[in-house]
């Protein structure tokens, strides 16, 4: 995420603390996260993990800084302002530490010829991005964003023969 795009999201998000009004025994439960810095711009906070937080079901959020001088901050707008506030244009970023409850499908329900897509796609040779074999070398170069795009390709073509991206 940008800034102008954080300062977007902010300025068009809800206008009210809370986006949502959570009930008494809704089901939701807040998502863990931690703040991680590649980069300390100030020279304050240091680099990796130097904030736990939890974005609540309402869409607020709020961290708590590591180090000799914790303090505990709340953004009502939830991560975005978070990453407005305290992302440095990207030095820093949200990691969340569980799944997001919306993502949570159930593998048991997809059909076999989508796992025979699947299956048939990892067996594809990938080639290296260093020196373009496809089998072994000496380059030791991480084919791991190669192997995404083939199976996301192949996925997508199954998703389109069957009709389910529409």
């Amino acid at each position: 995420m940008t800034a102008e795009n954080d300062l977007e999201q902010i300025a068009t998000g809800p206008q009210f603390v809370g986006a949502r009004i959570v009930q008494p025994n809704d089901p939701v439960r807040p998502r863990l996260f931690v703040l991680r810095r590649h980069v300390d711009v100030s020279g304050v906070s240091g680099t990796g993990v130097i904030a736990d937080g939890a974005e609540w079901p309402d869409g607020t959020a709020s961290i708590r800084w590591r180090g000799e001088h914790p303090k505990i901050d709340f953004a009502d707008r939830g991560v975005p302002t978070l990453h407005f506030v305290h992302g440095h244009s990207g030095a820093t970023e949200v990691e969340y530490l569980d799944q997001d409850p919306a993502a949570e499908v159930s593998t048991a329900d997809a059909p076999d010829a989508l796992r025979r897509v699947i299956d048939i796609a990892l067996g594809k040779p990938v080639r290296c991005p260093q020196c373009g074999r496809p089998g072994a070398c000496r380059c030791i170069a991480n084919r791991h964003d190669a192997r995404v795009e083939l199976v996301l390709g192949a996925v997508l073509a199954y998703l389109a023969r069957t009709g389910a991206t529409s």
